[in-house]
């Protein structure tokens, strides 16, 4: 018989990996919930054109990243590689897009690229999207909210950032960047001749060391940014110092997608020296222009969970629960037990109770209850249900008390506390 096993890069997530994840989750949300940002779900499935308006042709996601199918009536339809376009999409659908908006978003992605170590072909991705405003005001509220979120979980990861200015500004700057690539053409293999081709800011980051030095004397595209830019720009930076976040200035930094503009960031793992974007965004101006002919500011950022939690090395550490393991010695004693369980569970969300419906040896459903990590055992015998009780036992300790079932609401908190 065929046995069936997960899609390539496609990962199950099991516990107690998934508490972690859920645990990092709750952090997130609960993090841009205090700035005021509303979540926004949107479809997996969106039309192919969207990210190819949004995003651009000339992007590794749209050449050869997403996961496209025609369907019975020739309509091309992609699973969403990123969140920002359906974000977008949806706004302008639903007439939104003329007021401020803050939103967040979580959920699953899709990419066909070759799966490694904290990248997948289905992740997971956190992202947050700021619209209608046009000042550097906005800048810092993004960059303080990411901050907000590195402080609770006691992590500093390098915050590197850039502006490329609006569109004239990159006209401006490409031209002079492709005569400059011209002269080391021999240089550059087939795929980076495509990209200059096609959009040459791309190469900026690449990681390819053969071409680091010409990447490295390649002119600068703060040499060719507007007043309004710079002053944007500069305000931003200034008020990052005067708020004690940490930052590098990375002229290369140029971000990916089509629809960036101004300013641009990435968080970047340095804690190994694998150089791993953990958190990236910056603003996307030109985004609702593209999909709806109207200036509409914007920003945002995106963070991967799976590549978070390998920064995190998965200790992810959440509000504090207390797990309690229902030892019933006879089955007809079920009913009085399922009283108590749900008497637990009625006293705080933070106690979880689960039940062993093994009865009998009291010896054999102890070993259950170590090897599930429980912290209490909650024990029901004859003798406890006629005299309306229970027995509580720590398993650290091994300490027992006999506990009243009028008085489990006073002693829980005693020993949790």
């Amino acid at each position: 018989m065929k046995k069936f096993q997960s899609v390539r890069g496609m990962q199950d997530i099991l516990p107690p990996k998934s508490k972690a994840f859920r645990a990092l989750e709750d952090i997130l949300t609960s993090s841009v919930n205090q700035f005021g940002y509303h979540e926004i779900k949107t479809p997996i499935l969106e039309e192919t054109g969207l990210f190819i308006k949004s995003i651009g042709d000339g992007t590794d996601i749209v050449e050869k990243e997403m996961y496209t199918f025609v369907d019975s009536k020739k309509n091309s339809f992609s699973m969403r590689p990123e969140g920002t376009a359906a974000c977008a999409r949806a706004l302008i659908e639903n007439g939104l897009h003329d007021s401020i908006n803050r939103l967040w978003y979580l959920g699953p992605f899709f990419r066909h690229e070759r799966p490694q170590k904290g990248r997948y072909r289905q992740f997971n991705q956190f992202g947050v999207e700021l619209i209608g405003i046009e000042g550097y005001e906005a800048d810092l509220e993004i960059i303080n909210i990411v901050n907000s979120i590195w402080k609770i979980l006691d992590t500093s990861p390098l915050l590197k950032i850039n502006t490329i200015g609006d569109i004239k500004d990159r006209k401006k700057y490409i031209e002079v960047l492709v005569k400059y690539f011209k002269k080391y053409q021999n240089d550059f293999d087939e795929n980076e001749k495509n990209k200059i081709k096609i959009n040459p800011l791309r190469i900026l980051d690449s990681k390819n060391d053969k071409i680091f030095n010409i990447i490295e004397s390649a002119p600068k595209i703060s040499e060719y940014i507007s007043n309004e830019s710079k002053a944007h720009f500069n305000n931003l930076l200034e008020s990052l110092n005067k708020e004690n976040i940490d930052f590098t200035l990375d002229e290369k930094l140029v971000r990916g997608l089509d629809y960036y503009n101004k300013t641009v960031f990435e968080y970047i793992d340095n804690k190994r020296n694998t150089q791993n974007t953990i958190c990236a965004g910056g603003r996307y101006d030109l985004l609702f222009e593209n999909l709806c002919g109207k200036k509409v500011p914007a920003l945002g950022f995106a963070i991967g969970t799976e590549r978070l939690l390998e920064y995190l090395d998965h200790k992810i550490y959440g509000k504090k629960e207390y797990h309690f393991y229902m030892v019933i010695i006879n089955p007809s004693d079920l009913q009085y037990s399922l009283n108590i369980a749900n008497t637990i569970r009625n006293l705080s969300k933070k106690y979880i109770v689960s039940i062993s419906y093994s009865y009998g040896n009291l010896k054999s459903q102890l070993k259950k209850a170590n090897k599930l990590s429980a912290d209490y055992c909650v024990i029901i015998g004859s003798d406890e249900s006629d005299n309306q009780n229970c027995q509580i036992k720590n398993m650290d300790s091994g300490k027992q008390d006999t506990v009243s079932i009028n008085k489990i609401h006073e002693y829980l908190p005693s020993i949790t506390e």
